[in-house]
């Protein structure tokens, strides 16, 4: 957290879009960033997550909507998921990063 007490996340950045179309483009682009593995459980399990904040506002206005939208990693159990090696550490990982986020909710 910041001075602030608002929760800061490493890597995040600010982009101004003004079209549908540049806010496609910048998704696209996240979704190529993603990690992606292979388990028992899931051909293509997300192993990163990932967050998208959209605020909108309107010139002359003074109200902004704000809309966030998560997408957490696949939170497999190592016994069903057949993990080993370093997919397991991986998945010890996600349910670690997972464990604090729902201490923050």
């Amino acid at each position: 957290m910041d001075a602030e007490g608002r929760t800061h996340v490493v890597g995040a950045r600010e982009i101004v879009v003004t079209s549908e179309a540049e806010l496609t483009q910048l998704i696209e682009r996240g979704n190529k960033n993603r990690t992606t593995a292979a388990t028992d459980c899931n051909d293509a399990s997300s192993r990163s997550h990932a967050i998208l904040q959209l605020c909108v506002s309107q010139p002359g206005r003074a109200m902004t909507s704000k809309l966030s939208l998560i997408d957490l990693a696949g939170s497999e159990r190592a016994s069903r998921a057949n993990t080993q090696g370093e997919r397991l550490m991986e998945a010890r990982m996600i349910n670690h990063s997972l464990l604090a986020l729902s201490k923050c909710i």
